[in-house]
């Protein structure tokens, strides 16, 4: 059951003809909170303001949203419409991780005349970002409710030949900062391949490393690195923005995640989580 104001009700009750609008609410895991809405103007309820798009906000648009009453995951679809340069490049900071862990949640605000929100607003879906499709024109977000989190696999973990871990994650134990590198892009760089300004004594331990951009126009974006060789970076991904020779980044070594690799160029069998020696299922008892 939705909690709304005993005022509110009473005017929903009455069939009177008002004005709705949508108002999103993002907070990120550092506790910074963005408020936009999809109304004409922006709006305050509650104290709090939320902005719409010809007052700094990106266009926003709910293009879908289900709620059930039973263990479904709900979801919500948000479309932002946004600039490059809108809030410092916002397609570039959801690119590299900014919406990660954030909660979207959208209430709608109920006005007997347009502005007045003195009815305040109701809770319609409140969840985490789940996913994030990003485009020339903008980025359409995708929020599932909490009870997503019981859909997980069991048992949790399977049997794999390559290891579980994320290289340099929790359960691998290495340090990051042992296995990255310094450097600056060389002539011809661009935004699919970052050549060299120096070439380090074995590129090919890069391949499937991480590569983010310190400075320049491609500053702060990060991507996986497909493969290392002599000659540059090649990226999975392209940059946004290509680089220019001299431009600052950081580079860290890459793992295929098998064994062989965890023993012998890394020395660190004790952490590796995979299961090379499993029969094949054709050969189980």
């Amino acid at each position: 059951m939705r909690q709304a104001s005993a005022q509110l009700i009473a005017f929903l009750a009455a069939r009177t003809p008002c004005h709705m609008g949508d108002l999103f609410t993002v907070q990120l895991l550092d506790g910074t909170a963005w408020r936009w809405t999809a109304y004409d103007r922006s709006l305050v309820v509650g104290g709090q303001t939320w902005l719409c798009a010809r007052d700094g906000a990106p266009l926003v648009s709910r293009n879908r949203f289900a709620v059930r009453n039973t263990v479904e995951v709900p979801e919500l679809e948000l479309r932002l419409a946004a600039q490059d340069a809108l809030l410092s490049n916002l397609k570039r900071q959801i690119h590299n991780g900014l919406f990660d862990g954030a909660r979207i949640e959208l209430d709608r605000a109920f006005m007997p005349v347009p502005g007045d929100t003195s009815l305040g607003a109701v809770l319609l879906f409140n969840g985490r970002q789940s996913n994030a499709v990003i485009d020339a024109e903008g980025v359409t977000l995708t929020a599932k409710g909490d009870n997503v989190l019981m859909n997980q696999q069991a048992p949790r973990n399977l049997y794999q030949t390559t290891c579980l871990h994320t290289f340099c994650d929790a359960g691998c134990a290495l340090s990051e900062s042992a296995f990255a590198l310094g450097g600056n892009a060389g002539a011809g760089s661009t935004a699919g391949n970052v050549t060299w300004g120096v070439i380090p004594t074995n590129p090919a331990l890069y391949t499937l490393g991480k590569l983010t951009m310190l400075d320049g126009a491609a500053a702060g974006q990060i991507c996986t690195v497909r493969l290392a060789t002599n000659t540059g970076l090649s990226l999975t991904y392209p940059l946004y923005n290509a680089p220019s020779a001299g431009d600052a980044f950081t580079v860290v070594q890459g793992c295929d995640r098998n064994m062989t690799t965890c023993q012998n160029t890394y020395n660190n069998l004790q952490h590796f989580r995979g299961y090379p020696f499993v029969p094949q299922a054709e050969f189980g008892v």
